[in-house]
């Protein structure tokens, strides 16, 4: 008799291992729910792509916001027509794509996007005096209406396009 209880005992105590185990595998893969989350969305992968190229111009654009009209190139005015045109052909994109549902906050903040993007465009392209205040007023806007909308969203921009980086602001 003492001899089938230690047995059970042995025999109990393998099976508790082992569901330890097994327990132990699932928490340290984060199980099947967290399998699936790690399977990135093919739809919000192509959005982050967009958002990148987007932001890719828009900092281009951003760091010849303090030159003065003199001080342009044409390379310059080139930066700021394709930064528009980039953002403008991408907020087409968005509003076909990535539409969620009936939110009109984002369906209005993505065609502000796209109107103050084809400010740029056509200010770039024209050179007339005061276009490079009109560039600047509309990259303002621009900013604005991408601000509202992440907020609106939940977005942390920078941190989902350059994982593992921190933002400038916060150095």
């Amino acid at each position: 008799m003492l001899l089938e209880i230690r047995l059970i005992r042995k025999i109990r105590s393998a099976l508790l291992f082992v569901c330890f185990l097994i327990l132990w595998e699932g928490c340290a893969s984060g199980g099947p729910e967290e399998k699936k989350k790690e399977e990135e969305d093919p739809k919000k992968k192509e959005l982050k792509e967009l958002m990148k190229k987007m932001d890719n111009w828009y900092k281009k654009s951003q760091e010849r916001m303090g030159y003065y009209p003199p001080q342009l190139t044409d390379g310059d005015w080139f930066i700021f027509q394709r930064t528009g045109e980039t953002v403008a052909n991408l907020s087409d994109a968005m509003l076909k794509k990535f539409v969620p549902g009936d939110d009109k906050i984002y369906l209005k903040e993505t065609r502000d996007m796209k109107k103050h993007s084809e400010d740029m465009v056509k200010a770039a392209e024209e050179r007339y005096d005061g276009a490079y205040e009109d560039i600047q007023y509309s990259f303002g806007r621009l900013r604005n209406t991408c601000k509202n909308c992440h907020n609106h969203l939940g977005i942390q921009i920078y941190t989902s396009l350059y994982p593992g980086e921190t933002s400038k602001e916060d150095h």
